[in-house]
């Protein structure tokens, strides 16, 4: 004790020593310090405020003009019909879609006291001195500089007219450079505008979340109303959005912008009179504000869903958005993806005035036999649960009868659809629907645990590793690879089976010992490579350890697409389109896809690989597969496909009264020239009953029967490609070569092997088999009916094993 004492005592001894040294230095210099330290202030200071009025200097024609358009908006009439449509069209050139920019009327000075509530939002909560400063609100300002400094908590002080500066000037990074550059065009505002004309531009111009630009577009896109007819609370919604418009509009966090809402409608409360028509303000409106948040609620269905201590808002907060530009829309979640497309690419100008026809990848025939297919499993799903429900009901249990119907609303699904060949983007639907109306694109946004549906990118890996063959006998055991022991979706264990029949069954003990020999390096190495992942992004969705092989990893439904499209491409990369070119009305050309040749594209997985793993594809649909298809000969068309469904975890069992099921259903489906992924599950993550193959396979069914029967599919399910590889008639009983001398009870014929591979010929029988480049011709299983397996079938329980294998295995 004493020793520390000392040191201690030696160490401020040291530390005050210093100090006086520092004093006194200051003391005998401090008049060359402080001449020096001024001359520095003051050249920081010139070259800041120069520098800056020469940017002002270069922006300011560019800043006038737009001011200019700004001020005719805002002041002069404005005729709706000047606005030119821009059409979407098919491959086929039928019209799938037809929106405008701006169809209506902006705010303008002669009718901004119509639109109070608004104004009476904004100015309370961003501006209160808005009519008595010149620009700049300097008590303002010095009050956010002492909060952020003795808080530091970020408090801004900028007025309406600082801000439609910033709006104006658009000059990207925050610095104190480009904030004295506002400064200048803030004057300017000031000096050349009324301030009804500097309101009136602003509420027409600032971004509100969503693609929405001004407060009328987006009263119309979260209220489906003018924005002359907003109520205070959905004005003080939409003011509460201002600040950080991606994260704080009610469709990306919901219960963020409540609590905007909230902190917006207190100060309006405080002050009415800065609504533009104070009589209009309700009496006594600071003491009714919860009363009137209480009536927003239950007006917009605002729920709150619970999953342990995780809160899940839903809402009529922009169920019609969607549609609010759109005259025609029969594809709303591609004609979305289009929509912005147009809005971030092009200027205003020539969205609004030149007209655009869009001419795209989507197949309407596809894409209307998907929506139909998916809502019809869909309803299929809800019909059983709610079979369960009225059971409930019966006994009393109304607490169940609940959570019941909560799992129920929040069953969802999506289907997307790609040509490998060329990338095309054929059918898209990224949500269950009733209606167009606004909703998440979970067939590009969501991410889930793909399941046993990845397993084909760990047996194509193991195949061109040269680890198995379509033919190789593995063993499925009881396994313990450092701490890791999944377990099957079947009790026990099946021994001595071929890798084909491994896959077919998708054996979850044998697709952990492939991904161990392959090495969970070289699986993420492949993965970053077909869906262009940064390093980031793939340790934040990819833990590198061998439940990779099971799915543990995330995947929206468009990316497992391109991973099957990647291996029906012959290894070759995709990369998805959905805009092959665009005119105006007068047909000059404004873009145009660039066209590429296919030989060109990188080789991501070898070609021999992939065609074993569509063999094996085929297989699954089998009668040794997980989804048993049974067609008549005139039904049979090529196919192949992998199941996938990932179990519900425990611990989500128990928020949900103990339930049984799955957290999501997959399938994986391929065609001739058509790559399909069906993902089912609950947007609250709410268990449920199914599997991949009874639920997202029928779907897939579905919708692929229908484009076999009415569009048609090539008989070729694997393209012509160059490669070191024979076809083989083979028996799926015991991977030995087809024999007539053999009764072999799953005949399977041209099938790929690498050469050198390919299996050998039964005891007593011998079989040549010569390097072939003919395309596949393959045999359809038939019977009498489609059927599918029941159950829970190809699931996997993810549980994260502790410890990691190595990435550069």
């Amino acid at each position: 004790m004493t020793s520390n004492s000392g040191k201690i005592l030696t160490l401020l001894q040291s530390f005050l020593g210093t100090i006086r040294k520092l004093f006194t230095f200051l003391k005998i210099h401090w008049r060359p310090l402080f001449r020096y330290g001024s001359i520095a202030a003051l050249a920081i200071v010139s070259f800041l405020i120069g520098g800056s009025y020469v940017v002002w200097l270069t922006k300011k024609e560019e800043v006038v003009a737009n001011l200019d358009k700004f001020k005719n908006e805002v002041t002069n009439y404005y005729e709706v019909s000047q606005i030119r449509p821009i059409r979407i069209l098919d491959r086929n050139g039928k019209l799938i879609g037809e929106f405008s920019r701006r169809k209506f009327k902006p705010i303008r000075t002669d009718n901004l006291k119509e639109h109070g509530n608004i104004v009476w939002a904004l100015l309370s909560s961003e501006d209160r001195e808005f009519y008595n400063h010149h620009g700049v609100n300097y008590t303002a300002l010095l009050r956010a500089l002492i909060i952020n400094l003795t808080t530091f908590q970020k408090q801004g002080g900028s007025t309406i007219t600082q801000q439609l500066a910033k709006l104006t000037l658009d000059l990207g990074a925050r610095n104190v450079f480009n904030k004295i550059t506002e400064f200048y065009c803030t004057f300017y505002l000031e000096s050349q505008f009324d301030k009804n004309t500097i309101l009136s531009m602003y509420l027409n111009r600032i971004f509100l979340g969503e693609g929405n630009t001004g407060v009328e577009e987006a009263s119309r896109y979260y209220f489906n109303k003018a924005a002359a007819e907003l109520t205070p609370a959905e004005a003080a919604m939409l003011v509460g959005i201002i600040p950080a418009p991606s994260n704080y509009n009610p469709v990306r966090s919901l219960k963020i912008a409540l609590k905007r809402q909230k902190l917006v409608l207190f100060p309006m409360g405080e002050n009415p009179q800065l609504h533009p028509v104070p009589s209009k303000v309700e009496r006594n409106f600071s003491q009714k504000v919860d009363a009137n948040i209480k009536k927003f609620k239950s007006f917009y269905k605002v729920e709150v869903a619970k999953d342990g201590e995780k809160e899940f808002y839903s809402s009529d907060i922009a169920r019609y958005g969607f549609d609010k530009d759109f005259t025609v829309n029969l594809a709303p979640d591609f004609n979305y993806g289009i929509r912005q497309h147009i809005l971030d690419t092009f200027s205003e100008i020539d969205i609004e005035t030149r007209g655009m026809n869009v001419y795209t990848t989507l197949d309407y025939d596809k894409q209307d036999a998907a929506e139909k297919s998916l809502r019809d499993g869909i309803e299929s799903v809800r019909k059983k649960l709610n079979e369960v429900k009225s059971l409930y009901l019966k006994k009393g249990d109304n607490e169940e009868a609940r959570i019941q119907q909560s799992i129920i609303d929040n069953m969802n699904g999506s289907l997307m659809s790609i040509n490998p060949g060329n990338g095309y983007i054929e059918a898209m639907v990224g949500s269950y629907k009733i209606s167009n109306i606004f909703r998440l694109n979970r067939a590009v946004s969501t991410l889930r645990q793909p399941g046993s549906t990845i397993k084909g990118l760990v047996y194509a890996l193991a195949f061109e590793n040269r680890i198995i063959t379509p033919s190789s006998k593995v063993v499925d055991e009881e396994i313990n690879i450092r701490g890791y022991s999944p377990k099957n979706w079947y009790k026990g264990y099946k021994g001595e089976v071929t890798a084909r029949i491994a896959f077919a069954q998708s054996i979850n003990t044998i697709a952990v010992k492939l991904l161990n020999e392959v090495g969970v390096g070289t699986f993420l190495e492949k993965i970053s490579a077909i869906l262009d992942i940064d390093k980031a992004t793939l340790e934040r969705r990819f833990q590198p350890n061998l439940s990779l092989a099971l799915g543990s990893g995330e995947l929206s439904p468009m990316e497992l697409a391109l991973v099957y499209a990647t291996i029906a491409n012959g290894g070759k990369k995709v990369t998805p389109i959905q805009i092959l070119r665009i005119t105006d009305f007068e047909g000059s050309e404004m873009f145009s896809a660039p066209v590429k040749d296919p030989e060109e594209a990188v080789q991501i997985l070898d070609p021999v690989a992939c065609a074993e793993t569509i063999n094996l594809m085929q297989a699954v649909l089998s009668e040794q597969g997980t989804m048993k298809l049974k067609l008549k000969e005139e039904d049979a068309f090529p196919m192949g496909g992998k199941t996938g469904t990932v179990q519900s975890p425990k611990e989500a069992r128990k928020k949900w009264g103990n339930r049984k099921g799955v957290r999501d259903a997959w399938f994986a489906g391929i065609n001739p020239d058509l790559v399909t992924t069906v993902w089912i599950g609950n947007d609250i993550g709410a268990p449920f009953e199914g599997s991949g193959s009874a639920i997202s396979g029928n779907i897939w069914f579905r919708f692929a029967s229908y484009v076999a029967r009415n569009i048609g599919f090539s008989e070729t399910l694997i393209k012509p490609f160059n490669g070191d590889f024979v076809k083989v008639d083979v028996c799926g009983d015991t991977g030995l070569l087809l024999h007539p001398s053999v009764v072999c009870a799953h005949p399977l014929y041209g099938q790929y092997y690498y050469i050198g591979e390919q299996p050998e010929a039964p005891a007593g029988a011998t079989v040549s088999a010569e390097p072939s480049q003919d395309e596949i011709k393959t045999e359809e299983s038939r019977g009498t009916t489609p059927n599918s397996e029941d159950g829970d079938g190809d699931s996997v329980e993810l549980e994260l094993p502790e410890v990691k294998d190595n990435p550069s295995n």
